[in-house]
């Protein structure tokens, strides 16, 4: 369960003032010089901008489910388990805040788990009958993520990249750049790998209980 004070948090962070427009016949504000002709008979002479805000946002999920994220023979424990409390938390923080999602999985091949039609719910089971395996085909999967952020017509675009940064750091690191010219945001987050040397906005967790919680405050750079 989310608290409300962190879903009103992330969509704080994530508004986009959509359009403004103003309302007449105040009598404080700035002045509207259009009501001047009416002032001998008028004291409502000004003016107050109103604004309307809404979330002008889509963010893609990739995860990492390749073998080596679930390298311990405990589940509870395993980067894998932590990876997916995290993903699903996210998803719903982000969905009831207004933001559109989809959720991007790679081993040996890339999946689209969640598109950005499909209710956050109906991706839990499929998250928690994850089962990690097989090598990281991580640069392909960043390249296939920001393909789909690049057909939204959403203002602000955001990735956030999940692993243990074992693979392409190469690759991942140049598609980060491509994306970052094309109006992208990649965020990674790195699971007991230092990643900060292939993202220009990422973080190393060392301790699985923080994931969760570095990750919402790595929220902050897509504001």
């Amino acid at each position: 369960m989310i608290p409300a004070k962190l879903r009103y948090t992330v969509r704080k962070l994530f508004e986009n003032s959509g359009f403004e427009e103003y309302q007449n016949n105040r009598k404080s504000g700035s002045l509207n010089v259009r009501a001047l002709p009416t002032m001998a008979h008028n004291d409502r002479l000004f003016k107050r901008r109103k604004e309307h805000d809404g979330i002008d946002s889509a963010v893609t999920i990739v995860l990492d489910v390749s073998g080596s994220m679930f390298k311990n023979k405990d589940p509870l424990t395993s980067k894998m388990y932590h990876a997916i409390l995290t993903t699903y938390a996210l998803l719903d923080t982000l969905s009831k805040a207004g933001v559109t999602t989809s959720v991007v999985t790679f081993g040996c091949e890339v999946s689209l788990l969640k598109d950005f039609n499909t209710p956050y719910q109906r991706v839990k089971p499929l998250l928690e009958s994850i089962t990690a395996g097989g090598g990281t085909n991580d640069s392909t999967a960043l390249q296939y993520a920001h393909g789909m952020l690049l057909t939204r017509t959403e203002e602000r675009k955001v990735c956030f990249f999940i692993s243990d940064g074992i693979g392409d750091s190469d690759g991942c690191k140049q598609q980060a750049l491509i994306g970052e010219n094309l109006g992208i945001t990649t965020i990674g987050v790195g699971i007991r790998n230092d990643v900060r040397h292939i993202y220009r906005n990422a973080v190393y967790i060392d301790n699985l209980s923080d994931l969760g919680t570095v990750a919402f405050d790595k929220l902050k750079l897509a504001a």
